[in-house]
């Protein structure tokens, strides 16, 4: 680690320190903010909950006050003490018109606008009321939790959370979609129907011994009391629940596994309103605020997992710490650059000169204040520069006049090479006797002779080296009969572009004296050149035998093949650098192209 750090960019230091300082102190002020946040966020949600439980209380206190009402006028009511007075239980016939009867006594207690499901008298013989909704099979009423309840309750009207309807009466033969609703919560009371006759209460002995009064409801009215505020926040769940612990409503799996063996006083709910910390059977945390009903002594819950406060202050919280680390990163890293462009700039001074001075330039030097920190060690650089100045140009100037010299080895060497080569032409003209043409011939050679020595000049315009070349190839002409043809495409805007000293001559001497030797063809040569970016490519054609490619190689390389040829190139190479010189590309029997890579200088440049 360490290791790491000792090479690590002095920028890349400096930015790394400065976020660490700035992130650090904003990730533990929102830890400090989040705990905080988390904490009021729940005390506000609890008055909230026990709000809107204690409304849910009051509301089913308001549905369901009028039953207690209902049941204690039935146990009172004339029309059905008479009717269980005269009544033969073994004749079924009587039976179900005191049914419909007493079906339609129950209606008229309740009020039009009631949330019961269904009403009836119940008892060991017979069921009254609605048949078609919650039938009882023979005896399986007697001796159900229900009945039990009411015989405990000695008279009082109880309220049964909701249950499953097949699994409370034991009923195994009828078919689940047989029952329009398969949970029902319910009130029961064990009635002791009595009149009032001559200002006595006559009780109704015998047939009321096992009477008594169901009134059952479905958990959708329960459903649509909680869905009001289930819209309002959907994570807050809403439950009614027993002393015992049994949901009334919503009922389900979910309910019964989060509840599972659990009463009220488990779950510390001990008085009539309140707040406790619930650990569900999930193994999961809630707030549960709790209001107890005065009519049936069911708990409303409020529940909400803890968890729900840490999610949703956590993202706030993220995004903001994020926005906030991200401000700090930007000006860190702006602080960061600025100190240490401020810090660079002092050793980008002499890293400059260095450059410079690698680039040829020693004259390179540091501008500084007397008053700056660096200045000893600029003073030192500069003194240090100016020796290397010294010694430098001694050795550049030494290589100059080496590189001259062996340019003009090389031009001196390439002369009588062409001078061995055009009197050897001549010869060949005077043999056959041709003496106008000798002297033509005789005449261009001493101005070529003239061209290549009057001066030591290593570049000369191009039309100068063009016009050379024209009477070197009437030499030729002459010499081979017009066996071949030459033909020129120069743009006209280089004719001032400065070039080696004839370095077309040796790629036409190969063309005429190799290219078309044993051709039995009319030969053709085209010169040509364009411009290539900053460059010239001149190009020298032919459509002779071609090289072979063993033969290829060595042209540019063995010491005593195409000497011309060899020569020039070097020349360039001298010249301009290895970027530039001569390729060859070859046929056989189809013919050569060299091509010529020249810098194309500024006065050389298209006038229009």
């Amino acid at each position: 680690m360490m290791e790491k750090l000792k090479y690590t960019k002095f920028k890349t230091l400096l930015i790394s320190s400065f976020i660490c300082i700035s992130i650090i102190p904003v990730v533990l002020l929102g830890l400090f903010i989040f705990h905080l946040s988390k904490q009021e966020l729940i005390r506000q949600s609890e008055k909230q909950m026990w709000q809107n439980a204690e409304n849910v209380s009051d509301i089913l206190d308001e549905k369901l006050d009028y039953i207690e009402e209902f049941s204690l006028k039935i146990n009172v009511d004339t029309r059905i003490y008479k009717i269980f007075q005269n009544l033969d239980t073994s004749d079924s016939m009587q039976l179900e018109s005191a049914s419909q009867e007493i079906s339609k006594i129950l209606l008229d207690y309740l009020p039009w606008n009631n949330t019961v499901y269904s009403t009836h008298i119940v008892t060991p013989y017979y069921q009254f009321g609605e048949k078609e909704k919650n039938y009882y099979p023979n005896y399986s009423f007697m001796g159900s939790k229900i009945q039990k309840a009411a015989d405990e309750a000695n008279g009082k009207l109880v309220w049964i959370p909701a249950y499953n309807y097949m699994d409370m009466f034991s009923i195994e033969d009828m078919p689940r979609d047989f029952l329009e609703y398969e949970h029902v919560f319910t009130a029961v009371r064990k009635l002791q129907l009595s009149r009032v006759e001559s200002g006595h209460i006559e009780h109704l002995e015998n047939k009321t011994d096992q009477m008594y009064l169901v009134v059952n409801f479905t958990e959708d009215n329960l459903n649509n009391m909680l869905k009001k505020y289930t819209k309002a926040n959907s994570q807050i769940l809403y439950y009614i629940m027993s002393e015992d612990g049994s949901v009334v409503g919503p009922y389900g799996e979910n309910e019964s596994k989060l509840f599972r063996n659990v009463t009220a006083a488990d779950m510390g709910i001990t008085e009539n309103k309140g707040t406790v910390k619930y650990y569900g059977a999930n193994n999961q945390e809630y707030i549960v605020t709790y209001s107890k009903s005065m009519v049936t002594g069911w708990y409303t819950l409020a529940m909400i997992p803890v968890n729900v406060f840490s999610k949703n202050i956590a993202t706030d919280l993220t995004r903001a710490i994020l926005i906030l680390v991200t401000i700090e990163i930007i000006l860190s890293v702006t602080t960061a650059v600025l100190i240490s462009r401020k810090i660079g700039k002092k050793v980008y001074k002499p890293l400059h000169m260095i450059e410079k001075t690698g680039e040829g330039n020693f004259t390179a030097r540091i501008v500084y204040d007397n008053r700056d920190e660096f200045a000893f060690f600029y003073k030192k650089l500069n003194e240090m520069n100016q020796n290397l100045q010294m010694l430098v140009h001694e050795k550049y100037e030494m290589m100059i006049q080496k590189r001259d010299t062996e340019i003009m080895s090389l031009n001196i060497q390439m002369n009588p090479h062409f001078l061995y080569n055009s009197l050897n032409i001549i010869n060949w003209v005077c043999l056959k006797g041709e003496q106008e043409n000798a002297s033509k011939m005789l005449l261009d050679l001493s101005r070529m002779l003239q061209y290549t020595s009057q001066n030591g000049d290593v570049l000369v315009p191009l039309w100068e080296d063009l016009d050379w070349l024209k009477r070197y190839i009437g030499i030729m002409q002459k010499r081979y009969q017009d066996q071949f043809e030459v033909s020129m495409d120069i743009p006209e805007y280089l004719r001032s572009l400065e070039v080696p000293k004839l370095f077309l001559q040796p790629f036409v001497e190969n063309a005429i004296v190799h290219g078309f030797k044993n051709y039995q063809d009319s030969g053709k040569i085209w010169i040509s050149a364009e411009e290539e970016e900053n460059d010239i490519l001149f190009y020298v054609e032919d459509n002779g035998c071609g090289i072979c490619e063993e033969d290829l190689k060595e042209v540019l390389n063995k010491e005593r093949k195409s000497i011309g040829v060899r020569n020039t190139n070097k020349r360039i190479r001298m010249i301009y650098g290895e970027k530039y010189g001569v390729t060859i590309s070859s046929q056989l029997e189809e013919g050569t192209v060299v091509t010529i890579r020249l810098p194309l200088k500024v006065n050389s440049k298209k006038q229009s």
